[in-house]
């Protein structure tokens, strides 16, 4: 190496007080190459996007799950928590009773598996043909 880089000072470049750029970086240049890049992204997304997830979900599932859950927003998990965490353990317990009651229950959508349960809760409750209230027929006869 030659002496002129060795005997060079390290640490600040310029004298405190002396700003080398005094107009500082041209407004926008920064948003100019931000607005470029997600522009040119979003355009790359539409084109590859669905197949290359396919592609990453098929080759490497740990992978696709970690970028998966890379762009979740954090409060998502908390927001899960949140709902399932309000429920006391005797309603935990009720809930899955009905669940493992339903045939399917695990094969089906929740709001489906909901439509069972207040269908049977509604015939449970409708007034019967000879016009006793739900529960007493063929009581006291």
């Amino acid at each position: 190496m030659s002496n002129e880089l060795t005997n060079k000072p390290r640490g600040i470049p310029f004298p405190r007080g002396v700003n080398p750029n005094p107009l500082g970086r041209p407004k926008g240049s920064r948003n100019a190459f931000s607005a470029i890049f997600v522009g040119d992204l979003t355009a790359s997304w539409a084109q590859h996007g669905p197949a290359v997830l396919d592609k990453v979900a098929a080759r490497d599932p740990s992978r696709f799950l970690g970028v998966c859950a890379s762009v979740l927003p954090k409060d998502v998990a908390l927001t899960i928590e949140a709902r399932t965490g309000a429920l006391s353990e005797p309603d935990m317990e009720i809930l899955r009773a009905i669940r493992e009651a339903i045939p399917g229950a695990n094969d089906r959508q929740p709001g489906e598996v909901l439509n069972f349960v207040l269908e049977a809760v509604r015939a449970h409750s409708a007034p019967t043909v000879d016009g006793n209230s739900p529960g007493t027929a063929g009581k006291g006869d």
